[in-house]
């Protein structure tokens, strides 16, 4: 092997070690997230009730430096809607959620810039919904508050049928839910108590 190529490896490993050592796990503290969409009928909001994130973060004098990792499941059942327990229905069948109880998605790579008080997170990562897996990219909103928590904001509009889902309807057919919908997540992180615990 070349000896500047492998001086380059060892200076990647090197630096991917030490981002690695000074990452900090982050846990849930609060969600406020929802999916909205339109119909022909009129448009529609469905709450996301239960969410669960694994993650770890770099961050530096009150700054956020890298992104080590994310993951988010959404609970395909805890999708609640402000029509009720029909329009939850609809949804439940359009994921086959008995077969696919979660959404997933887990991040590939990142690319961090300032934004205002905060910072971009332009991210790639992987999708799961209705069993198909897709690549998408996205951009979120993190701040780092002054109690060490962090606050990220992620929007994104999908289109169902990418992922093989069939648009639901009712009334025999003659309401149809849009194509496009966006989900909206709005999540606050707390270091995890038990990293807290290990220093």
């Amino acid at each position: 092997m070349n000896s500047r190529i492998r001086t380059g490896l060892l200076l990647t490993i090197a630096l991917l070690m030490i981002v690695t050592a000074n990452a900090q796990d982050f846990v849930l503290k609060t969600s406020k997230s929802n999916v909205q969409g339109t119909s022909s009928l009129h448009d529609w909001e469905s709450s996301i009730t239960k969410l669960e994130w694994k993650g770890a973060f770099v961050i530096e004098k009150g700054i956020l430096k890298s992104v080590s990792s994310a993951e988010v499941t959404i609970p395909v059942a805890g999708i609640k809607s402000t029509k009720g327990r029909i329009m939850d229905n609809k949804t439940y069948d359009a994921f086959l959620y008995e077969k696919n109880p979660n959404i997933t998605f887990q991040l590939v790579s990142t690319q961090l810039r300032p934004e205002g008080a905060g910072t971009a997170i332009d991210a790639t990562g992987n999708l799961t919904m209705r069993g198909t897996t897709k690549s998408i990219k996205l951009t979120g909103i993190a701040k780092v508050l002054t109690n060490g928590d962090v606050q990220l904001s992620v929007s994104k509009k999908l289109k169902m049928t990418e992922f093989k889902m069939e648009q639901p309807t009712a009334m025999m057919g003659t309401i149809t839910v849009g194509d496009e919908v966006t989900i909206n997540i709005d999540l606050t992180l707390t270091p995890s108590p038990n990293q807290q615990a290990k220093k």
